[in-house]
């Protein structure tokens, strides 16, 4: 057993895991958008559940003395406590196993962040490279897919809007998955001089996927470059403030034309307005889950959490983890996102980078809770913060 945890836990292990992910999500994919076929364990989801297993082994064996164990722990005895009093109240019994299931996922988060962390930048080097060796492959693939209109490869299959994401399961997967290696890709270019032919790659991806966050993302790293090749704070302040007056001058025009960009733009906004458009229906989501909250919920749901995803789920990430662990699940993800990824010095890029990707979980969701999107966040910010590139040395 300790063989093969080591095994897993090595570069190689992790890479090989890597190429198994996309590959198994893409059959998953297949089953889906193919056969049409709904089943409850998909080839991707074994995948996961193994991962999972294997990182618990690994963390009850190695890593149960580790300082950051107690977010483990307490995150185990809310969801422990919920589950205790969901019993008492005699559910039915699909609604514990979909709080297990995403609980199983969510834990994953912890697991990989902890298990994770103390790897040198060279032990994350592999995957890395093995993640740019995928989305590579995969952007071929959205290409031939944009030029043959080849329904498998669409972020959206079966259905007329724009999108391609290639062997990617899901569109929200394939926003992640692009902008974290756009943020790579960025910060080598910007401070180690690598080649901006990757870079342009990524954002050639992000395009093509269709999303709506891919597009904020595009948008804010080339805010982030303007105000860089500005230099100066005048020229920086003096930039913002007529791009800000532009914004409000033109805001009607600009509403329109991001409006008739998706097919489904008009008729949504004309029925509901600018912010279901732009949230894409999940500010109804909201609305009907606080009514549910307001109805079902008592104080202790509000601090450890206790909803099931299957019936309301609103893809704001922190909302749903809010759902999900309560107050006390949102402050741990808070504490833990600062501590791993925020100590020490870092350079203002990588901080808004950062930032920018989290804003999209908020505004996406499907970050803490996708094993595919966590993994691939863990690594890349990992590397990034044990990289000179993105740490302020005196």
């Amino acid at each position: 057993m300790r063989n093969i945890l080591r095994n897993f836990m090595s570069p190689k292990g992790l890479a090989v895991f890597t190429i198994l992910l996309f590959l198994l999500n893409f059959s998953s994919k297949v089953v889906k958008e193919v056969f049409f076929i709904r089943i409850y364990f998909y080839p991707s989801t074994l995948l996961k559940l193994a991962a999972v297993v294997f990182l618990l082994v690994y963390f009850i064996m190695y890593m149960k003395s580790n300082k950051f164990t107690k977010y483990i722990y307490i995150l185990c005895a809310i969801f422990g406590i919920d589950f205790l009093l969901k019993i008492m109240q005699q559910v039915p019994v699909e609604v514990l196993y979909n709080r297990f299931y995403f609980f199983m996922k969510g834990l994953f988060f912890y697991l990989c962040v902890i298990t994770f962390k103390d790897l040198k930048k060279e032990h994350l080097e592999k995957t890395v490279k093995t993640l740019f060796v995928v989305a590579k492959i995969n952007l071929i693939l959205s290409i031939f897919g944009v030029l043959l209109e080849i329904n498998l490869f669409k972020s959206y299959p079966n259905s007329s809007r724009f999108g391609f994401n290639g062997i990617i399961a899901e569109p929200g997967i394939g926003t992640y998955f692009y902008i974290l290696l756009a943020t790579i890709s960025y910060l080598k270019y910007r401070y180690q001089k690598s080649s901006y032919i990757t870079l342009i790659l990524m954002i050639l991806a992000i395009l093509l996927l269709g999303t709506k966050s891919g597009y904020l993302f595009i948008g804010i790293l080339g805010l982030i470059h303007m105000l860089y090749l500005l230099k100066k704070q005048i020229y920086q302040v003096t930039f913002i403030s007529i791009l800000a007056l532009a914004g409000y001058l033109l805001k009607d025009k600009l509403i329109q034309l991001a409006v008739n960009s998706f097919n489904f733009g008009p008729v949504l906004y004309e029925k509901h307005g600018l912010i279901t458009f732009v949230s894409s229906k999940r500010d109804l989501l909201l609305k009907e889950t606080v009514e549910y909250m307001n109805e079902h919920w008592s104080i202790i749901n509000y601090l450890i959490g206790g909803m099931d995803f299957k019936i309301h789920r609103v893809e704001f990430e922190f909302i749903d983890v809010f759902l999900f662990h309560g107050v006390i699940g949102v402050c741990m993800y808070l504490l833990v996102l600062k501590k791993i990824f925020l100590t020490g010095k870092k350079k203002l890029p990588y901080t808004l980078l950062f930032l920018t990707v989290l804003l999209i979980s908020a505004l996406t969701g499907n970050l803490f809770f996708s094993i595919t999107n966590s993994f691939c966040f863990i690594i890349v910010f990992l590397y990034l913060d044990k990289s000179l590139l993105v740490n302020n040395i005196e």
